[in-house]
Parts: structure tokens; sequence; C-alpha cells
């Protein structure tokens, strides 16, 4: 949204980043990264230091932006490059050959080479992997299997993105940016599908393993919103198992081991979180404001990461964040110490939409291009006009009046012996003439008689008709062959033109003119057309030889008639007639001869004009169908331009706050009126130069295939390169815009809203009594260019008098163009998110029907998300830890399992309960299985009945037990799981203070020290002597004579709580509270 800070004189520090996007929600984030990156600064090359890395199971999806403004944005191509891009296919044939190694790898003796994957991949589901190429189908471990397969190329992407991170202090310095050490990388995606959620956990410790040790903070931007993405039941199902898995990492005891590749031998085990600060995201900042589309979610985090190494508040981030970690690192109060190694974020803007005017004004000049295109830019010339000039420039007529100059064309297109036909039978014709003119006497009159036939009859040779080339005179012959030549130089003429007409520097350029011209083309080749076969008709046909022997008789007759007269003695008057006869048949034959030429002449030209007529039709057909299409681009724009206008601009939360007028101004910045035609004449001779074939638009006529998409890209990208950075210094001061824009009363108020839509964008419950919400986790930034401006001073008012906001909360930027609310809360549980209960349902839905695959690794029994009830879990405390104290469960050292035994009354036998080592894992199986703990209660209660029938047990046996447990509590190591939980077993009154609660084991040893110090031992009889075997249920203990009534009221109402917070179903609850009515009758 912001400009360039590079001119602002101060420097700031900048830190090596990397993103990674994960699926098709890390694409969209990246790319609108990308974006920012090219309002910011211009172009991605001018922020060297933060690199991209896309993985995805979809091999199309790199190929696509995910953004409505398309791959190209400001004139640069956001486009991934080959090195940005990971495909983590796995085609059919690497699916099977991955089946049949698996399958087999029991024939080899030591190690198959998928047994890395082997180890975690659920066997059940190999008879069903689907080829990996166009997504993970919604199937979390397919897309971990994707990523062990393309291992190598994911690490090698990485790698390389940061060493492009490198070497660039100096350039970035000329910016007034420094280079800090460290590197950030974050790691973007969604949990609700397959390839996201399946692989998130392993880009995460793959990252640790390569620059864990090297102090780079790794940061999740994790998306758990099924909504955004249909919300069916799998999406819900995979975003709890994502959960769930996540969360066991990031809690301690755990341990996670994975190995990549075993000819490198990369594996890693790794006992911390997978990332360093892990945000998760949903669509609901508050229950008034939700994020509806996927979309503008995606432009809420990638604003909130580009803060992080770009933005002027960036320092103010990291420092905020800084200051949560000390409440990320600790657990809550829940029975169940649960991680709070998560936190979320929130993000609202008061902003002008630079991007989305620049988009309006890059529509507005391709309409105005394909305008100009359509019709031109002042000129309008006369159709008949344009048909002239051709004509005269093309030398098609010498004489606009006769417009005879196709026919003269193609007659003076022929020679022989470098003369036309008509210098040629001019010079035959001159040279008889001279011929018969020398006859002086009878010999010459009998040699000219016998010369004459022989050249008439050679004469007309040369334009005998004929089929074929030996029967035909070879001046018709040369005329029939020069037709195709002359025809293709006149329709060449005609493509020329055309495209002189549509080249955008012509004084006549536009598709109408073109038609215009062509119309008034096509009519004056239809009247040549007709005046040709009008002509044609009067010849009457060829002449044969025959016509010229008629000829020749006749005169041989004549001169015959002439020479047998009788005449007068030595005076030889026949000359003179004889002569005349000649001339009379030689001209006779011209005639006969020039005839036949000119005859041919004008049927090889109406065969030329036929052709022309064909080419005419053809240009208009396809001109025609180019003005089609650009009047269809026209529409489009025109469509495009009022969606734009009438289009919903909050892609972010927030308002974006501009008038029509800006649209306006932006438009005349990238074309003013005094100079619109150049650049018109500029963008499309760009567009024609990208073909390398000249300047004309009518070079989009030949192409093969040219659709309406493809043009309007070839436009939209070449207007976005030439002119989208032209709108790139438009500033608008927001802050003034919004105070003018809201009344006094109304400004507070929405302001107020615009502050609540920055809410972090996950719902908790913050209420919870096992949790602190100390104030300390939550943090708030507002940046805004602070002046001394009059609506500035009002504006601040607004925020610190009338919304109370904190003057610490306020930062100051350069930037005038946008006002930024950031919300971060951090250290929280799981547990808290509201709704999380619903996601549970569907999840056990999914995992007990047998036919879905939602966890990473089968061997792994995931805890549960949501912990059994608090109360519940005290009460389990207060039973489960004493039985350890006081050594009534039994450490199976095989197993390390704690055991104990109970008596089956309906059997009529003894079972044996095996319990986790790990305490919590214990605690929360009888938390969920009350007969069991019951039966422990019951040991312990008859323990405590023991002791209450000898009490020197209390003193010899079971208080050195209590004494001694505080000493084996603290030989357990840190790194063991029950570590976690020894000061809720035990405390040591001796360095803590009043306010630190007491243990369980301290509470119960009192309790325990208050009924048995100074208690004299119960009277024995039969009952009170008798032994209780350890599990078995007394009839008559005194510990039974509790009333069922309020008993079976407590469990019953803690049992529909279970059920209002979605920890079970109906069906659950009714067969959990027919038990409960079983167990205590009335």
């Amino acid at each position: 949204m912001t400009q360039a800070s590079a001119k602002e004189n101060q420097t700031r520090g900048i830190n090596r980043t990397i993103c990674i996007g994960l699926g098709g929600t890390g694409r969209d984030v990246l790319m609108r990264i990308r974006r920012l990156i090219v309002d910011r600064y211009g172009d991605l090359n001018n922020l060297p230091i933060v690199s991209f890395v896309h993985i995805d199971t979809d091999k199309a999806a790199t190929q696509v932006t995910g953004i409505r403004t398309g791959s190209t944005y400001h004139g640069v191509d956001l486009s991934f490059k080959e090195a940005e891009k990971v495909g983590a296919t796995m085609s059919s044939r690497d699916v099977t050959r991955f089946v049949e190694e698996l399958e087999r790898s029991s024939e080899y003796s030591n190690y198959g080479p998928y047994e890395h994957i082997r180890r975690w991949f659920p066997p059940q589901l190999l008879q069903n992997i689907p080829a990996v190429e166009e997504g993970a189908k919604g199937i979390r471990p397919v897309g971990r299997l994707a990523f062990f397969h393309n291992y190598r190329k994911i690490q090698a992407a990485i790698e390389s993105a940061e060493k492009r991170t490198k070497g660039h202090e100096s350039l970035l310095l000329q910016s007034g940016l420094i280079i800090e050490p460290g590197l950030n990388i974050f790691v973007v995606g969604s949990l609700c599908g397959g390839t996201g959620s399946g692989m998130f956990l392993d880009v995460g410790y793959t990252l640790k393993n390569l620059y864990g040790e090297d102090g780079a903070q790794i940061l999740g931007y994790l998306v758990i919103s099924p909504e955004l993405y249909g919300n069916t039941t799998s999406m819900i199902a995979n975003t709890y198992a994502a959960l769930q898995e996540l969360n066991y990492y990031s809690s301690p005891g755990t341990k996670f081991e994975a190995l990549y590749d075993t000819q490198n031998v990369v594996s890693v085990v790794e006992k911390r979180p997978p990332f360093n600060y892990t945000y998760l995201i949903s669509n609901e900042a508050t229950a008034e404001y939700s994020i509806l589309t996927q979309g503008k979610l995606c432009n809420v985090i990638a604003h909130k990461i580009a803060l992080e190494f770009s933005g002027e508040l960036a320092a103010s981030v990291k420092r905020n964040r800084d200051n949560l970690q000390e409440h990320i690192t600790k657990y809550d109060d829940h029975p169940r110490r649960n991680s709070q190694n998560y936190l979320t974020f929130g993000l609202s803007a008061i902003y002008f939409p630079r991007d989305t005017i620049i988009e309006i004004a890059l529509t507005k000049v391709g309409l105005e291009l394909v305008r100009f295109w359509l019709n031109g830019k002042g000129q309008s010339p006369d159709p008949i006009n344009l048909l002239e000039q051709f004509l005269i420039q093309y030398s098609w007529h010498n004489d606009l009046g006769k417009r005879d100059g196709l026919t003269n064309k193609l007659a003076e297109s022929v020679e022989e012996s470098n003369k036309t036909f008509s210098n040629s039978l001019k010079t035959w014709q001159n040279k008889l003439s001279r011929l018969i003119a020398e006859c002086r006497n009878k010999d010459d009159r009998s040699n000219i008689r016998q010369q004459l036939a022989t050249e008439f009859y050679k004469q007309f040779r040369t334009v005998q008709p004929g089929e074929t080339e030996s029967s035909r005179g070879y001046w018709l012959t040369k005329l029939i062959q020069a037709t195709p030549k002359i025809t293709k130089e006149l329709n060449g003429n005609i493509d020329d033109y055309v495209m002189q007409l549509l080249t955008p520097v012509d004084p006549n350029f536009s598709i109408k003119n073109t038609r215009n011209w062509l119309d008034s083309l096509r009519h004056e080749l239809h009247k040549y057309q007709g005046d040709l076969q009008e002509k044609i008709t009067d010849f009457g046909g060829m002449k044969r030889l025959e016509d010229v022997e008629r000829k020749w008789d006749n005169a041989e007759k004549t001169i015959e008639d002439m020479e047998n007269k009788i005449g007068i003695p030595f005076v030889d008057f026949k000359n003179i007639p004889f002569q005349e006869e000649c001339k009379k048949v030689m001209q006779e034959v011209y005639k006969i001869i020039k005839h036949n030429f000119e005859l041919t002449v004008l049927q090889e030209t109406l065969k030329i004009v036929n052709q022309l007529q064909k080419q005419v039709q053809e240009k208009e057909k396809r001109i025609a169908a180019f003005s089609s299409l650009v009047e269809d681009l026209e529409s489009a724009y025109e469509k495009e331009e009022r969606e734009l206008k009438q289009l919903n601009f909050a892609e972010m939360s927030g308002e974006a706050i501009f008038d029509t007028e800006d649209i306006e101004l932006c438009y005349q910045t990238m074309i003013p009126e005094n100079d619109s035609r150049p650049q018109l004449i500029l963008a499309s001779s760009e567009l024609t130069e990208e073909t390398d074939r000249g300047a004309s638009l009518g070079f989009f006529l030949n192409m093969e295939r040219t659709t309406y998409s493809q043009l309007k890209e070839k436009i939209d990208l070449k207007v976005n390169t030439l002119f989208a950075f032209r709108g790139r210094n438009i500033v608008t001061s927001v802050i003034k815009r919004f105070m003018q824009k809201y009344s006094l009363s109304a400004r507070s108020i929405r302001l107020k809203q615009i502050i609540q839509e920055s809410q972090p964008l996950l719902r908790l419950d913050l209420e919870d009594r096992y949790f602190v919400p100390d104030k300390g986790k939550s943090s708030k930034l507002i940046g805004y260019k602070d002046t001394e401006e009059l609506e500035v001073a009002q504006f601040k008012s607004l925020l610190t008098q009338d919304l109370s906001v904190q003057q610490s909360d306020l930062q100051e930027v350069q930037a005038d163009d946008e006002i930024l609310f950031v919300n971060e809360y951090g250290g929280f549980p799981l547990r808290l998110i509201i709704g999380l209960g619903k996601m549970r349902n569907p999840y056990l839905k999914e995992k007990n029907s047998g036919k879905s695959f939602l966890h990473n690794d089968y061997r792994i029994s995931f805890p549960d998300i949501m912990p059994p009830n608090a109360g519940k879990m005290e009460e389990v405390e207060n039973i489960f830890y004493p039985c350890l104290a006081l050594e009534l469960l039994a450490e199976n050292h095989d197993t390390q399992e704690l055991e104990f035994q109970y008596y089956d009354h309906f059997q009529n036998s003894y079972d044996t309960v095996s319990l986790s080592g790990i305490w919590i894992e214990s605690l929360e199986y009888l938390a969920s299985n009350p007969n069991m703990t019951e039966a422990l209660k019951q040991i312990l209660d008859n323990t405590i009945l023991e002791i209450e029938n000898n009490p020197t047990l209390w003193e010899n046996e079971y208080l050195p037990k209590l004494r001694q447990f505080p000493d084996k509590l603290t030989r357990i190591s840190e790194d063991n799981p029950n570590s976690l939980y020894k000061t809720r077993v035990y405390t040591d009154t001796r360095n803590t203070n009043d306010n630190t609660k007491e243990g369980v084991i301290n509470r119960f040893l009192k309790k325990m020290e208050a009924k048995f110090r100074n208690t004299n031992p119960l009277p024995r009889n039969n009952t009170g002597t008798q032994k209780a075997i350890v599990g078995e249920i007394v009839s008559n203990s005194p510990l039974d004579n509790i009333d069922n009534r309020s008993r079976r009221r407590q469990e019953l109402e803690q049992l529909k709580q279970d059920l209002n917070e979605g920890f079970m179903t109906s069906e659950e609850y009714e067969r959990e509270k027919q038990r409960i009515f079983l167990q205590y009758p009335l």
C-alpha cells in the first residue's frame, strides 16, 4: 500500500529473509508479499535479500498467481521463477515403485530403500495412494510422503533461496537499508488440506536442522479456518489432527525424529517445537467481525509478514514479539499442563487503495487503447479518397478517369527480346511496310507475296490460341504465366495498404478506416469486373489461323486478278494497287493478332480481378473478425471498469478510503490528455514489436487462432509495463480523507470499528479459570504519519482521548497513505481456541471410521488437544498422586508402566490395570474412565481405612513413604515428561512464598496428619479387623456412607458440561448417564 521509503534520510535495519509457501494458501500469501514489495520498492530485484520458495503437490499450481490482478503488477512479472518453485509430486510410476518396494521390503536382509518412510506411513493406505500430481487429495500422510520423496529438491531450493539473499549490502545501503545479522524464515500455509497440513512440521524441523544452530528465526503462519476452504468434514478433521501433532511436538518430553535422505544420512532428532514462533490464524477476530474470503485473509497475512522485513514498523513488531517470549515458554495452570507456545495477530488499516486505483486506471488505458484501434484518434478520412490514394500510390491506374491500369500492367509485363508485345508488333508491322514499299516489279511482288504469307502465319502463331503451351502462341503463354505474378503483386499491394492503415503512426490509422477502404475497393473491383466482362463480350472470342488465311486468300485472289489483267507494255502500273492491297491485308492481320493479345489480356485481367476480389473478401473477413475481437475487448474493458468501480475495496481489514477523482487523476498521470495519441501509438507499437514483425496491427490478422483472452493478456501485460509505474507516486493523506469523510460524531464510532477489526484473528476463551491473561501477553501498535496539521492533531485526539489508546501504542511512520493497526497476542494453550471443541467431533468421527488417515505417524497416539475437565482431573490427581506416593501403584520395570489390581464382582476375577509411566497420560486415562478411577480410589480408601484400624501403620510404613517421595521427585530428570508436574505434585515450602499453591502430596499429608494425629484406634470388630483385598468393594465401609443423590447430581452436572463443550456426543452422553444412574441408585 505504501511507497518506498528509499528517499528518507534515516536508514533502518533489515534482515535477510526467506518466505516459504506451502500449497495453495502459501502461494497466495507469497504472491501478495511479492506484490507488496513491488508496491514499496518498485521491483522484486530492488529487495534481493528477500527470496521465495513455493512447495506444492499440484504441479500446475505454480503456474497461477491466485490473485485477482494476475501475474503482472505495475509492469513486474510476479510469477515464480523456476528456482523458486518446487513441484513436490509423485507420478503413478513413482507411487507404484514405492508401494512395491514396501510390500516386498521383508525380502531385504537389513534395510529397504523406503524403510525410513515405512516407519511412519499408515500401512492401510498403501493400496489407495493416488498419484501426487494434482495435490495431495486432502490426505495428510500423502502430503508428508511427497515431502520425503522430494526432500533433496526441497532442500536444494531452500539452500539456493538462502544464498540468493547474500551479497547485497552495497545495493541496499544506497536505498537506506542496513542488513542486520540473522536470517528470518517465514513458513506459511493452511492446516486444512493435505499439502501444507501434511508437511508443515517436516518443513519446520528441516529448517531448524539447516539453520537453527545459526540463530535463524523460524516463524510459522498457519491458517486453521476450514470454513474458507469448503468446511468439509475431512478438512475439519485434518485441521484438528495437525494441531494435535503440533501441540504434541511443542510439549516437553516429546521428540521429533525423521530420516529424510538415506544416502546422505540426513536425519533430524529435535526436542524443541518446529518454529520459534507459531502464529495460528483463523478468519474470526470477534463475534462481530470475521473475514469471509480466503483472498482477504491471505492479504492480511501477507501484510503482517511484509511488516517484519520491509515496513517502517518492523523494529517495533519484533520488539513487541520478543517481549512475548517469556509468556510463550510457560505452561498454563490446568492440571494437565498445556504448552502456550502459540501466537496470533490481527491487522487492519485505513489505507489509500493505490493498487486498485491503478488497476482501474490501467483498465481505462486498455479501453482507450482498443477504442483507438477501432476508431483512431481524431481522423476520419473519406473512403473514396483512401481508395484513390491507394490506386495512385500503387500505380493501379495512371489515369483515374480511364482506370485501365491493370490491363496495361499485364500487357506491359510480358516481353520478348526486351520488347513488349505492342512494340514488337509495331516493329513487325514497320518491317512489312518497308518490304511492301520497296516493291518495284513483278519479281518483287512475287517475293513479297511469299514473304507475307510466311510472316502472317509466323506472327499469328505468336498469339494463336491453344490449350497447351506447345499449341499456344508464346505471347499468350507469357500473359498466362504473368498472371499469378501480377496477382501476387497486387495482392501484396492490398496487404501492404492494410498494414499501412493499421499502423498506429499512420494519419489514417484505425480498423474502421481499413474496413471502409476495403469496402470501397471491393466495389471498385466489382465495377472493374463488370467492365472487363462487357469488353470480353464485345471482342467476340479469339481469332483462329483460318481467319488469317481467309484474309490472305482474299488478298491473294485480288492480287492475282491484278496480275492477270492486260497492262500497257513497258509500263508497270500494278505496283501501287499491289502495295495498297498488301498494306490492307497486313493491317487486317495486324488487328487479328492484336485482337487475340488484347482479348487474352482482358481475360487474364479478369482472372486477376477475381483473385483480388477473393483477397479483399478474405481481408474483410479477417479484419471483421479482428474488429469483432477488439469490440469484444472494448465491451470487456467497459465491463471490467464498471465492476472494478463497484468492487468491494475491502481487500484488507479496515477501510479503503479514496475518491473517484483519484481514478481520473491516476489515469491522466498515465495518459495526459495533450499527449494521448503518442502514448496510444507507443503502446500499440510495443504490442506489435512483441512479435518482431513490425509496428502494424495487421499482423494480428495473420496470427493463427488469436483468441480474445490471449490478446487481452498481451494488452494488459504491455499496458501494465508501460503505464503502471506512472501511478505509483500518487499520494493521498488518508488521515485528511478520513476526517473529511466522516462527521464529528461518526469519526470515533468508525475508528473504533476499524480498531476492532484489528483484534487477533483467533477467538480465545481468556476467562478460563486455569489461564492467566497477563497484560504482557498482548501488544498493540498503531502506525501513522504524525504532523502538525490540524486534521492529524484531531485524529490523534480521537485515538488517545475518545478511544483511550495509550500513547505508547502509537508509532510514527513516514507514509501518509496508510494507518496501520496491529495487535498480537501470545502465550496461550490451544484448548482456549473457541470452536475447537466443535472441530473435535468431526475429527473423532473420521478417526473412528477407519477410512481416514489423519495423522502423519501411525505409531504415535497423539494426546487430545482438549484435556479432560479440570475439576475431574483434580479429583483424579487427589487419588493418583497419593497412590503413587504410598506405593499403591506398582512399577513394572519391563514396561515402565504403573499397575494395580482390582476385584471385578461381575466377572468374579482380579484384573490388572496398566497405566502409563507418564503421569499426565495416566491422569487423562483415569479421568475418561470413571470405573478405573473409582477402583483406584477404593484402593486408597481401603488403605486409609486400614490405617484407621491400625494407626501404627501410619508412623511405621506410610508416613515414611510420603516423606521419601519428594526425594524421588528430585531425581526426575528435566527431559522426563513427568518433570513438568513435580511442583504440582509436591511443593517445597522452604523455597516458595505464601502465594504458591500447595502440591497434591502436601495437601494429602496435612489431611492425613490431621486425621491420625492423636487418633485412638477404632474398636475392632469382625468387619473392622478384616483386611480388605486391594481394589475390592467393601459393602459396609464407612466411606460408602455418602449421599448417592449428591454424588449423582455432581457427576450428571459434570457430564452435561462435557456435552455442552463438545467433549462427547449425544450417544456417549446417554450411555454415561445410564451408568451413573446404575452406580448411584437412590
